[in-house]
C-alpha cells in the first residue's frame, strides 16, 4: 500500500514539472498578413461569380442588380468591364484572369436592396480582392533555419516570466521585392520596452529573404508577423495572421 501511494506522488510530482515546463514553454511564431479578401493566382481562373471572388459577398442583400463593374489593371492600363447580375460576363472574367498581379481588383456593384419597403433607394457595395503570390517570401531554405535564427537572437534574450497569462506581443515587418526587411514597428507591445527593442533590432539585422513572387516570375512584398507569448490571446484577432503554407 506504502509503495503504491509512493509511486503515485512521484507520477504527480513528475506531472507538475511537465506542466509546469509548459507553461514557462515561451512560444513564438511568424505568420503572413494577409488583406480583407485574398484570393489564390491559381483561382483566378475559376472565377465565375461575385462570390467566387468574395466568399463573404452578401448575396442575399440584392433584390436585384443595377450595374457591376470590375476594375483591374491589365498591361499596366486600368482597365473596367461592367456587368448587371453576380455572374461574371466573359469580358470580366478575362479581366480577372489576365489582370497585373501587383494591383488589387476592385468591385462596385449597385443594386436594390432585398427589404419590405414599397420603394426602395439604390445602395452601393464596394470591396477589393488583393490576389496573393504563389511563392511566398521565405528566409535562407527555410522555416528551420528561420526558427533558429529568432531562437539565437530573440528568444535567448527574453525571460518568459515576462509573458503571463494571455499576454502576447507582435513585431510586424515587410519582406521587400529585394528580399529585405523593411517596415518593422511594434503592432503589440511586451510592456516592456527593452524587450521590443531587441526584437525590432533583431528583425532589422536578419538576413535578406527570397522574395514572394507570381507564377510569372514577378516579385512582389510581402507582410509577416512575429508573434510571442500565449496564440490564445483574444488579440490574435485584430493582426490578421495565417500560417506560412
Amino acid at each position: 500500500m506504502k509503495k503504491n501511494q509512493l509511486l503515485l506522488i512521484v507520477f504527480l510530482s513528475i506531472g507538475c514539472a511537465l506542466n509546469s515546463f509548459a507553461q514557462n514553454d515561451l512560444k513564438f511564431e511568424v505568420n503572413k498578413v494577409l488583406p480583407s479578401i485574398p484570393i489564390q493566382e491559381n483561382k483566378l481562373t475559376k472565377i465565375n461569380t461575385l462570390t467566387d471572388l468574395d466568399k463573404r459577398y452578401p448575396a442575399s442583400w440584392v433584390k436585384e442588380y443595377i450595374s457591376v463593374e470590375i476594375s483591374a489593371h491589365k498591361n499596366g492600363i486600368l482597365t473596367m468591364a461592367s456587368g448587371s447580375s453576380d455572374v461574371l460576363t466573359k469580358e470580366q472574367k478575362e479581366l480577372i484572369r489576365f489582370a497585373d498581379r501587383k494591383y488589387d481588383i476592385a468591385v462596385s456593384v449597385m443594386y436594390l436592396p432585398n427589404n419590405s419597403l414599397k420603394e426602395s433607394t439604390a445602395k452601393q457595395h464596394d470591396f477589393k480582392v488583393t490576389i496573393m503570390p504563389e511563392k511566398n517570401a521565405t528566409y535562407g531554405k527555410g522555416s528551420e533555419q528561420l526558427t533558429q535564427y529568432l531562437q539565437k537572437n530573440c528568444m535567448a534574450n527574453i525571460d518568459a516570466a515576462n509573458f503571463k497569462g494571455y499576454d502576447l506581443t507582435a513585431i510586424k515587418f515587410t519582406i521587400t521585392e529585394q528580399g529585405q526587411v523593411a517596415d518593422i514597428k511594434v503592432a503589440l507591445s511586451s510592456k516592456d520596452a527593452k524587450i521590443d527593442e531587441m526584437l525590432v533590432s533583431a528583425l532589422s539585422k536578419m538576413p535578406n529573404w527570397k522574395p514572394a513572387s507570381f507564377s510569372n516570375g514577378l516579385k512582389v512584398k510581402q507582410s509577416f508577423v512575429l508573434t510571442i507569448g500565449n496564440m490564445e490571446s483574444c488579440m490574435v484577432n485584430t493582426l490578421s495572421i495565417r500560417p506560412l503554407q
